[in-house]
C-alpha cells in the first residue's frame, strides 16, 4: 500500500525533472541562438572582408593603369641609355626597353602593398583592323581561324555590305529591307566602319563561336557540329591597317600575304633574341620594315605594304590581386606627346 508520504517523494522527484528538461530546453535554445549570430557574425565578417579586398582589387588594377603609363614615359628615352648606366639595374628598365623597341609586356607582376598588379601591355597594331580588310584579307582571316570555306562568302559579303555606304545587297550580303529588317527586333544596317570587335554579331552570319571560338553547327543532319579557334583575338577597330611585326601573334602573322606557319615561327623567334648568359636578351626587335626583309629572307614582296614597327596605340591589361580577390581593368590608350588618351575602357570581375 502507497502512503501519503510515498506520494509526496514522487511528486517531487516529477517536479525535479520537468525542471531539469526546462532548463535543458532552455540551454538548448540559447545555444543555437549563440551560434546563429556566430555564424552571422562570421558571415558578416567574410562579407566584409571579401568587399574589403575587392576594393584594394580594384584600385590596384586601376594603379596598374598608371604603371603602364609610366613605363610608356621611360620607354621615349630606354634606348638611350648607355651601357653600365644605373638606370639599366631599376625595375622598370627592360620593360620598357621593350616597349621602345615595339614589343609587347606580357605577365609583368608589381607586388604593392597587400596585394599584386599583373599587367599586360601589347601594342595595338600587333592585330588587323577589320574596317580595313578587303576580301583576300578576310579569306586568310577566316582560314586561320578554322572556319569553314563554304561560309567565307556569305560573311564577307554581309561584312562589306555592313559598312558600305550603300543600301544595294551584294551577292550573299545583306542589307537592312531584305535582311535586318526581317529579324525580331528588327535593326539597321550600319553602313559604316565598327567601333568595336563585338559589333560583329550584329552581321548576318557572325556567331560568338566564329569570333571567339567553339562549336559551329551544319546544315548537313550527317555531319556532326565541329570546333573552330575564332577571328576576335587577330582583330582590332584601331590603327592604319598595318601589323606591328614586333608584336603580333603567329596567327596574325599568317593572316599576311603568303605568311604560312613556319614564316610566321621565324619572324618572332628572330625578333625575340637569344639571351646572354645573365639572361639579359639583346635588342632583336625589327628597326623598320626592310630590317624584317634582310632577316627573313623569301617572305612576299607584297607583305611589305601590309607591316610596321610602328605603335602608338596599346592594349593594356591590368588585374588586382588581394588574396586571391581580383578585379580587371582592361583598355586601349593612344600615347603621344608624352600623354596618354583612353579610347576604350571596360572593368571586369
Amino acid at each position: 500500500m502507497i502512503t501519503n508520504s510515498q506520494i509526496d517523494l514522487q511528486k517531487k522527484n516529477y517536479n525535479k525533472g520537468s525542471a531539469l528538461i526546462v532548463v535543458i530546453w532552455v540551454i538548448g535554445l540559447l545555444g543555437l541562438l549563440v551560434s546563429a549570430f556566430a555564424f552571422d557574425a562570421h558571415l558578416e565578417a567574410r562579407i566584409t572582408s571579401y568587399y574589403r579586398c575587392r576594393t584594394k582589387a580594384e584600385y590596384l588594377a586601376k594603379s596598374g593603369i598608371e604603371l603602364a603609363e609610366l613605363l610608356m614615359y621611360k620607354s621615349l628615352n630606354a634606348k638611350n641609355i648607355p651601357e653600365g648606366d644605373v638606370q639599366q639595374s631599376e625595375w622598370w628598365y627592360q620593360y620598357s626597353k621593350r616597349l621602345a623597341q615595339g614589343l609587347p609586356i606580357r605577365g609583368l607582376e608589381q607586388p604593392l602593398g597587400a596585394g599584386t598588379i599583373t599587367l599586360d601591355i601589347v601594342p595595338e597594331p600587333a592585330r588587323r583592323n577589320v574596317n580595313l580588310l578587303k576580301e583576300d584579307d578576310w579569306e586568310r582571316l577566316l582560314d586561320v581561324g578554322g572556319i569553314p570555306q563554304e561560309m567565307w562568302g556569305e560573311l564577307i559579303a554581309a561584312f562589306l555590305d555592313w559598312i558600305d555606304g550603300d543600301d544595294t545587297p551584294r551577292f550573299n550580303g545583306a542589307e537592312t529591307d531584305d535582311y535586318y529588317a526581317q529579324l525580331e527586333p528588327p535593326y539597321r544596317v550600319k553602313n559604316g566602319p565598327l567601333d568595336t570587335v563585338g559589333e560583329l554579331l550584329l552581321v548576318k552570319g557572325f556567331t560568338k563561336a566564329i569570333l571567339s571560338g567553339g562549336l559551329i553547327g551544319t546544315n548537313d543532319a550527317n555531319q556532326e557540329a565541329f570546333t573552330v579557334d575564332g577571328i576576335d583575338d587577330i582583330l582590332t577597330t584601331y590603327g592604319d591597317g598595318k601589323v606591328n611585326v614586333n608584336a603580333a601573334s603567329q596567327r596574325v602573322l599568317m593572316t599576311l600575304p603568303n605568311v604560312d606557319e613556319i614564316f610566321a615561327g621565324a619572324i618572332i623567334e628572330e625578333r625575340e633574341g637569344i639571351s646572354d648568359s645573365e639572361g639579359k636578351k639583346e635588342d632583336s626587335s625589327y628597326r623598320d620594315v626592310n630590317d624584317l626583309f634582310a632577316r627573313i629572307p623569301g617572305l612576299d614582296p607584297a607583305v611589305r605594304n601590309y607591316v610596321s614597327t610602328d605603335s602608338g596605340i596599346f592594349r593594356i591589361i591590368s588585374i588586382g590581386n588581394v588574396r586571391g580577390v581580383k578585379r580587371n581593368v582592361w583598355c586601349i590608350v593612344r600615347y603621344a606627346n608624352k600623354q596618354m588618351v583612353i579610347l576604350q575602357w571596360r572593368e571586369e570581375e
